[in-house]
């Protein structure tokens, strides 16, 4: 009988050591926590006002995709922003407080997998054209995300350069990512206000040449203008680990909503 007690008694010691072993082995070191990539995936997508599908609809379409932050921008106001998280699994919610140029439902609004503070509105001159701004925590760095929707046509370009020039003198504190219809391709006079900024856009990390692609007009291609749809940061503070234009076997808009995994630095 003790010949076995002590057969137990040393067996249940070896798996309690190997137990621990194993339990110590699992255990992140702070040298691995300061290490650990920092990443979010992100979209913008520009949504006509909703009118070719529904919230629960676009929802579905996003979902599969995992997003933890959309930027939305001509969406509607209401409970839209509120209906298409919930479809999406995205349980915080922002709604900007202007519609573009003051037409109905041209909202730019946020969704996302994290809370969300700081809600501000910053206009591009005025308030009829502005960028929804909201703050986001991630492990302990603090982003700023930017929901933009830009003018064209006459005066366009000193709204977008007053915005410029509010995103330059944020650079040094800030990690800014702004991201929506900016209404320029990469080969507009109007990119360098950004570029000069400190600011690129995603398809630059990815190696994408976008000069042949489209994001508008995905329901007409004959009115083809090219990459429109960015998603900016600073480079020093951010890159793009992977992303791509969001191409639907039936698109639910006029645009197309374009992606990217965004890893800190």
């Amino acid at each position: 009988m003790n010949i076995i007690r002590e057969f137990w008694n040393r067996t249940f010691l070896f798996a309690l050591g190997i137990a621990l072993f194993a339990s110590c082995g699992q255990k992140k070191t702070s040298a691995d926590e300061k290490n650990e990539k920092i990443q979010l995936k992100v979209a913008a997508y520009n949504v006509e006002f909703s009118k070719n599908a529904t919230a629960e609809e676009i929802g579905r379409a996003l979902k599969p995709y995992h997003f933890d932050l959309v930027c939305f921008s001509e969406a509607p106001g209401g409970d839209w922003a509120d209906r298409i998280g919930k479809t999406m699994g995205l349980t915080h919610t922002l709604v900007g407080r202007y519609s573009t140029a003051g037409h109905d439902d041209k909202y730019k609004s946020i969704i996302s997998k994290v809370p969300l503070y700081g809600y501000e509105e910053i206009p591009m001159t005025d308030t009829l054209h502005t960028v929804t701004k909201a703050k986001l925590m991630l492990k302990g760095r603090e982003i700023a995300i930017y929901s933009l929707h830009f003018p064209f046509g006459e005066g366009a370009t000193a709204k977008m350069a007053d915005f410029a020039d509010y995103l330059r003198h944020r650079q040094k504190e800030e990690i800014s990512i702004a991201m929506g219809d900016y209404n320029f391709n990469p080969t507009s006079s109007d990119y360098s206000l950004y570029t000069d900024a400190g600011l690129i856009p995603s398809w630059n990390d990815l190696g994408m040449d976008v000069t042949n692609l489209s994001t508008w007009n995905a329901l007409d291609p004959s009115q083809d203008e090219g990459v429109i749809d960015h998603i900016m940061y600073n480079p020093g503070k951010v890159k793009a680990v992977d992303g791509q234009i969001l191409e639907m076997e039936k698109h639910l808009s006029d645009h197309k909503a374009v992606w990217a995994v965004l890893e800190l630095k």
